[in-house]
This record gives C-alpha cells, structure tokens and sequence, in this order.
C-alpha cells in the first residue's frame, strides 16, 4: 500500500477528524491524558481509490477510526468477480483483532480516505478507563452489526429498487443531519454502489432514474440527491409492491400509474 503515514497532530488533524470532532465521537469523549496517549502511540495515514491495508498491516494495526472517506471490506472471487460485504464511513472504528478476522475478506479504500490506526494497547486502555468512551466504541460495533444484518436481508429478499432505497436511507442516517434531512451525499461510486448492492451499474442508473421520473427523488449531480417523497421512499425500502404503481405530484397528493 502506497500512503502517506505519521503520527497524528491533534492541532490540525484531530480537529477536522469525526472521532474527535463530532459530539458521539470516541475521543470526543477522552480525557487530555488519554487523548493524548492514544495520539501518540497511533498513526495517521492517507489513501487513494484501490489502496488495500494488507494483512501484514493488520496484524500491528487491527483498530482502525475512519476520519474522512470509505473503507471498504471486499471479497474476491477466484474468477475476478468482487462483493463488498460493509462500507466503513466517518466515524466507524473497525475492529479486525482475531486471526480468522483477518483472513475474511481485504479492507480497500473507495477513494481519498484518511485513516487513524489506533494503537490496540492504547485503545483497549481508554475503554477499560473511560465509560462514555467505552459506551461509544461498543456502539459502534453494535451498529455495524446490525447493517450487516439488514444488508444480508436485503440482498437475499429484496429487488434492486428496493435495496438502493435502503441505501438512500443508510446514507441519510450516517451522515451529518441524520434522520431529519432531505438531501442526501452518495459517498461511493456507483460501480461500487452495484458491488454492494449485489446489482449491475445499469441496473443502480435505471433505478435512480425510475425514482427520478416519478418524483421520489431529485438528482443534484454525481454524488447528491434530494428526497421529494420519504414516505413512498420508505414504502419501496420496506418491500411495499403497491409503492410501485405510486408517482407524487407537487400538490403532495399521490397519482396512480397506469402500467396497463
């Protein structure tokens, strides 16, 4: 892997960092003392589209806190075909300590990702410390479990329309604003949106533009969107088939396609 890796300054970095700088962030919630034991004994390193963290990597630095992009966890096919099974954002830490861990597939960054490898010794000392750290740091990993739960449902029972409405959600709900906000940023490109979602890239473009066409959705370009109509999105993610036949107009009223 080709990065660039240092120790990470908590005057410049740590500030912008979403473990640090957001309210629910892990070291958001460290004392001077432990902040700056875990600052010290980690390392800070950039990547680029492709770039794998090996398992050599692992095996020093198995705790990883996502500052900025996506991280990827791939699995590759003898015949060259891909999945991505999770896509770690902003704020996750990964935990990949245990043997058969790391042999389970290979952490790849999506794009520009800055990552902070957290020092296991150090890490595991702040939680044993520190409860709200600790509260913080069990979450995250409930959380990633319970996506991982709700992807595997969706790829083994739901039509394309319906997992990418998921999606849309998940996005919404992970990025800043959260449940409450309309517009929603597509962190990954939709080749790797079709490696998720278990789909062909023309199959996401047709969806998008079927959402579009029926007003569910306004695309503002590459990577954002507007949500016109979250309740009929939410049909579609849950599975409803009435969702189908349903266009939203902009009186906030509910016209009935005819597909005959």
């Amino acid at each position: 892997m080709t990065s660039e890796t240092t120790r990470p300054k908590a005057v410049n970095k740590c500030q912008t960092c979403n473990i640090y700088s957001a309210p629910g962030g892990f070291c958001n919630h460290l004392t001077d003392a432990q902040h700056e034991l875990l600052i010290y004994q980690s390392r800070y390193a950039k990547l680029r589209r492709g770039d794998t963290i090996s398992s050599q990597d692992l095996l020093v630095w198995p705790v990883i806190a996502i500052a900025s992009g996506v991280l990827s966890l791939q699995h590759l096919l003898e015949d060259g075909r891909k999945t991505i099974a999770a896509l770690f954002m902003p704020g996750d830490i990964v935990d990949m300590r245990g043997q058969a861990n790391r042999h389970h597939g290979f952490l790849i960054a999506l794009g520009k990702t800055e990552i902070c490898r957290l020092s296991p010794t150090a890490f595991e000392t702040a939680i044993d410390q520190n409860h709200d750290a600790q509260k913080v740091a069990w979450n995250s990993l409930r959380s990633q479990t319970f996506r991982a739960m709700d992807h595997a449902a969706d790829l083994a029972k739901k039509q394309a329309i319906e997992k990418l409405a998921s999606f849309l959600f998940e996005c919404r709900r992970r990025q800043k604003g959260g449940k409450t906000g309309r517009r929603v940023h597509i962190p990954v490109r939709r080749i790797d949106l079709a490696d998720y979602l278990g789909m062909q890239p023309e199959t996401v473009s047709r969806c998008f533009k079927d959402m579009e066409q029926r007003s569910i959705i306004a695309i503002e370009g590459l990577s954002d969107l507007k949500l016109l109509d979250i309740p009929t999105l939410r049909r579609i993610a849950n599975g409803d088939k009435q969702s189908q036949n349903l266009r939203h107009t902009d009186k906030d009223h509910f016209n009935v396609v005819n597909n005959g």
